[in-house]
């Protein structure tokens, strides 16, 4: 029963990590992109991240398999010692 909780804590931590892990990668990579070729028109663009929601259904399953990656991982690795 504790490999259980301890994998499902383990999908949650996954699902914390990795999209902050992925945030941190994509602004690091604008902001280099961004000194690197730097734009001579000024003007702004706008993003509307509710739209990624209404987007496309698969976009849930991205969590999904984020949790299940992270669990899978720990309960392999918990069900060696038993």
């Amino acid at each position: 029963m504790m490999i259980y909780v301890k994998s499902i804590l383990a999908g949650l931590l996954t699902l914390i990590v990795v999209p902050v892990g992925l945030l941190v990668i994509v602004v690091v990579g604008m902001v280099i992109y961004a000194l690197v070729h730097p734009t001579s028109v000024e003007g702004s663009i706008g993003w509307d991240p509710i739209s990624l929601v209404r987007m496309n259904p698969m976009f849930w399953s991205v969590p999904v398999f984020i949790f299940f990656t992270g669990f899978i991982w720990e309960y392999r690795r918990l069900a060696k010692w038993h």
